[in-house]
């Protein structure tokens, strides 16, 4: 039995997609951080009921900051998720459980030196969005260890259908959304910047295997693993591929932002290979791009009736 906190979200909707056997407490009220706490705990007693000392998963892959988000908007964020992880201390499910928790490789190794950065880098956050990932992830390892088996996945880039255009970040759909708009895209870094593009699908398949990993391993400890495609592209490189995707050409425009002080110059990453997994499926990137253009051409369509 699986429970995706966040299934709404980039990630969580990929993994709880590729979820055999979901729990849906319904929607939690993310706006108002003492009814989400409420709306959480109420959940967990509920998940525990179904539980019945079955094999179970916890993936808290919420949150709604981005890398331009400020210190006050992590704050409510950061309390609901030690809440929550206070409830699952006091009271765990029966069975045999495990807990994952979603964090972001690029924000917390966004001022370590010398990449490509792997589970053993020291992190450096540079950022409110990469300083509350890290007190996510302390506060994971704090409340659990001893408890159940606990994998911290440091997730790259992640991309793929579905994003939420609202937000700051996304360069793949916001390159299609532009692309068929007919509208310059805006830059704020270089496009030498480098990033490794992980795909939603692939993040998914990974997390589950990790999952799998330390249901089977039965100890009570936290794990940092990095999950990432393990290939560096630069925003060029990128831009290209998303002209040979469309067969269009698409106009940069060079601009600032405050948040562009947050953004390294590369975030490459060595991928932890998963014990006894020989063999994970990764998707091209043009293939993934492919796919979130036609996603973001689809969604175009249907606002446009």
């Amino acid at each position: 039995l699986t429970w995706v906190i966040g299934s709404g979200g980039l990630i969580g909707s990929a993994i709880n997609h590729q979820s055999t056997q979901r729990f849906d407490p319904g929607p939690i009220p993310w706006r108002d951080d003492e009814s989400a706490v409420a709306k959480l705990k109420q959940s967990l007693q509920a998940f525990s009921a179904r539980t019945s000392g079955k094999e179970w998963s916890i993936i808290w892959a919420a949150g709604a900051g981005t890398t331009a988000s400020s210190d006050d908007q992590f704050e409510g964020e950061v309390s609901v998720s030690s809440a929550f992880l206070r409830a699952l201390r006091e009271a765990p499910p029966e069975g045999q459980g495990a807990f994952a928790l979603i964090s972001s490789a690029g924000g917390v190794h966004a001022g370590s030196p010398n990449p490509p950065f792997d589970d053993g880098t020291e992190p450096a956050p540079i950022s409110p969005y990469g300083r509350a990932k890290l007190q996510q992830e302390m506060a994971a390892a704090q409340e659990l260890t001893g408890i159940l088996p606990t994998v911290i996945c440091r997730v790259s880039n992640a991309y793929g259908p579905g994003q939420d255009l609202t937000k700051l970040q996304g360069l793949i759909s916001r390159l299609a959304l532009c692309t068929y708009r007919k509208e310059p895209l805006h830059l704020f870094v270089p496009t030498s910047t480098v990033r490794d593009y992980i795909f939603t699908s692939d993040v998914a398949v990974r997390v589950h295997a990790w999952l799998a990993t330390v249901h089977e391993s039965l100890e009570p400890t936290s794990k940092v693993v990095v999950i990432a495609s393990g290939e560096g592209t630069s925003i060029a490189r990128l831009v290209k591929i998303a002209g040979e995707v469309s067969h269009r050409r698409i106009p940069i425009a060079m601009g600032s932002h405050p948040s562009s002080r947050n953004q390294p110059p590369d975030s490459r990453f060595v991928p932890t290979p998963i014990p006894s997994t020989e063999y994970l499926p990764s998707t091209p990137l043009p293939v993934g791009v492919k796919a979130v253009f036609d996603d973001i051409a689809h969604r175009l369509a249907q606002a446009s009736t």
